[in-house]
């Protein structure tokens, strides 16, 4: 018959075994600091009318530090928003150079970038004084639409190169329901880049549309936009001058 193996018992833990473990791991301190952050400081009885100023003063480096830590955290999501935008316009650069016609340039604009950003909806507006019927599927919006002559100026108010929307039910751009034919009631926030074409010498955007707010608002940069908006003017320049050769 086998003996019993008694059951471990539960050591209540004391201050002395916490003091205990720190001391033999100073290093716990520095990789959890939140634990003194949101520990409470304790208040001192240094008699009547006295006032215990060392608890106030840590009670604000408690808070300095959270609000260090809170700008840190904003700017690691800052950092990292960055670095995928970043991989995205690279992907979308590479993909634009490798095409060889004006046909796998619109092709690229509406599908490739589609996929790459991520969204729901890629248009190339251009200014036209002749109304063309334009119209989509249910299941593919982007394209090539038609807006008003002067639309361009007035959605990139002082000729700015990009125009940022975080909410358009709220705040939507000039042009907004033309730019977006057809499916501007899905479209929550876009960005506009200003594409300058010096073939043809007319005025055309680049528009991304998603279904949820705050994808796109003023606060992003715009430098990484506005390289993508000069490589596809770019690339649309060389192709419409070839055909108009």
């Amino acid at each position: 018959m086998s003996a019993k193996r008694s059951e471990p018992k539960n050591t209540p833990l004391t201050a002395e075994a916490v003091r205990n473990f720190l001391v033999k791991n100073p290093e716990f301190i520095t990789q959890n600091m939140e634990l003194i952050v949101d520990s409470a400081v304790p208040e001192r009885d240094l008699g009547e009318g006295v006032v215990d100023f060392q608890r106030y003063m840590v009670k604000n480096l408690q808070k300095d530090s959270q609000q260090i830590k809170d700008r840190y955290d904003v700017l690691v999501d800052f950092c990292r928003d960055n670095m995928s935008a970043q991989t995205q316009v690279h992907q979308a650069a590479l993909a634009l150079m490798k095409i060889h016609s004006l046909e796998q340039l619109l092709e690229a604009i509406t599908q490739d970038l589609l996929r790459i950003f991520d969204v729901d909806v890629v248009r190339l507006a251009m200014e036209s004084d002749v109304p063309f019927d334009t119209s989509y599927g249910e299941q593919h919006y982007s394209g090539i639409v038609f807006i008003e002559p002067g639309m361009v100026d007035v959605v990139f108010d002082r000729g700015k190169p990009v125009c940022l929307i975080s909410d358009c039910n709220e705040t939507p751009p000039p042009g907004f329901e033309q730019i977006f034919a057809d499916c501007d009631s899905m479209i929550a926030s876009c960005a506009l880049l200003r594409l300058e074409l010096e073939t043809i010498g007319k005025h055309i955007l680049l528009a991304f549309g998603v279904r949820h707010k705050d994808r796109f608002h003023p606060g992003q940069g715009v430098e990484l936009l506005r390289f993508l908006a000069q490589i596809v003017a770019l690339q649309m320049d060389k192709y419409l001058e070839e055909m108009a050769i």
